[in-house]
């Protein structure tokens, strides 16, 4: 019988989860390349590749974005082993003002290759995926492709397309320097629905529409294709919408106060889905269920300043126990930029994500080995250098505690390094 702990892998590696991005959540994400194209909130891509700006007013912008892993599993998990993967980005984001007349409008297309290595589904069988860029299969695909219309006065503006909701939802500066996908999107979030949600590395239709009420407090909300792509045929884009899909709902409030910042979110599917402890039943008996969940999410300032300083933040999140693989999360971390003498640009940081089984995952194990485990654990230690201003390397350590859930296998010890390298013109 296959270990649980390696399905979930598999599942979870299908379904992008961040990373962050995600992230998932790993996400995808272009800062403001000019003063014509407005940023979203989250300044990074796939394996949090911080992008370089660009100065001039330029009408189009390209941008490209590389990152790779090397990590070894040297302790625990399912297996021994090393994996490389690695994920290339480009993107291309128009100020449609100059170049079509279309006033306060931006456009972006954003497409990755990912050679598809596979370490928490092949090697590890860790559910939240020791990797933000794991997408288990080899995958060149667009990620996103939308255009966005903003209001004369600045205060509201909507996007439609293919999107990935990580790159503004859920999403915070802070802890994208941890290369586990759990420190990006939330695992609660990140591993639920039929395919995952609206993110890497697969993405869906969606209408996202953002206001500004007042100087501290912004509020944003998106509808997604409930089913991102086609589960049946993981490899193909698939940007269609089926009424048996159904759609996400997100909502979010954003409110900054001097430095801190702080996030509530709210998601939701509106088709029910199949209780997880029903997998691997006919599907005439499946119980169909709710999946929805709620997520709180700060960052503040500690010491110092973005220049030199330390950071922490914290998530916590909840979602419904039957539709979902995780219904409780709490993560939180320090992350300390500028602070060895003589690297003004090295960041450091050091997180934990205890990431909640189910009631449903609980009773699936329990069937499968006559024993559960309570919740899944990493923790990540790391240290990006600043080789130059467009390459980064980052060696890290992680251990996973309990990984997949599963209790015949033993706390993981990994150990990695992550290359980063971005361009711009």
């Amino acid at each position: 019988m296959e270990a649980l702990s390696n399905r979930w892998g598999v599942m979870i590696g299908l379904w992008g989860r961040r990373i962050g991005w995600a992230a998932a959540l790993a996400s995808a994400s272009i800062p403001a390349a000019s003063a014509q194209v407005a940023a979203p909130s989250v300044e990074r891509a796939p394996g949090n590749v911080e992008l370089p700006t660009v100065e001039r007013r330029d009408p189009l912008v390209i941008q490209l974005a590389y990152t790779g892993d090397l990590l070894s599993a040297v302790a625990g998990g399912a297996n021994r082993g090393s994996r490389w993967i690695h994920n290339v980005s480009g993107i291309a984001t128009a100020d449609l003002d100059q170049l079509a007349g279309v006033p306060r409008t931006t456009a972006l297309v954003h497409g990755f290759y990912n050679n598809g290595g596979s370490f928490s589904g092949g090697v590890v069988g860790d559910a939240q995926v020791v990797s933000s860029i794991e997408a288990g299969m080899p995958l060149f695909r667009l990620l996103e492709a939308w255009v966005e219309h903003g209001g004369a006065d600045g205060r509201w503006s909507a996007k439609l397309g293919l999107y990935d909701i990580n790159s503004e939802f859920d999403a915070l500066q802070t802890s994208l320097l941890l290369v586990n996908s759990a420190f990006g999107m939330g695992s609660d979030l990140g591993s639920s629905g039929r395919n995952g949600p609206s993110t890497f590395p697969s993405t869906g239709l969606a209408l996202r529409g953002q206001v500004r009420l007042a100087r501290a407090l912004t509020l944003r909300a998106a509808v997604a294709d409930g089913v991102p792509n086609d589960p049946a045929f993981p490899r193909r884009l698939n940007v269609g919408l089926s009424s048996g899909d159904g759609a996400l709902v997100i909502g979010e409030g954003d409110v900054e106060l001097g430095n801190l910042r702080v996030l509530a979110g709210a998601w939701g599917y509106t088709a029910r889905i199949d209780d997880r402890f029903d997998a691997g039943i006919a599907a005439a008996t499946k119980r169909r269920v709710a999946s929805n969940g709620v997520y709180l999410r700060g960052e503040a300032q500690l010491v110092g300043d973005r220049d030199r300083g330390v950071r922490a933040f914290v998530r916590l999140g909840a979602a419904s126990g039957r539709a979902n693989i995780f219904d409780r999360f709490v993560s939180g971390g320090i992350v300390g930029h500028g602070l060895v003498p003589g690297r003004p640009a090295d960041d450091s940081g050091i997180a934990i994500a205890w990431a909640g089984a189910s009631g449903a995952s609980r009773d699936l194990a329990f069937a499968r080995y006559g024993d559960t485990s309570e919740a899944e654990t990493a923790i990540e230690l790391t240290h990006r250098v600043a080789v130059t201003d467009w390459l980064g390397v980052q060696p890290h350590v992680q251990y996973v505690v309990d990984p997949g859930l599963d209790p015949t296998l033993d706390d993981a010890l990994i150990l990695g390094i992550r290359l980063t390298a971005a361009f711009a013109h």
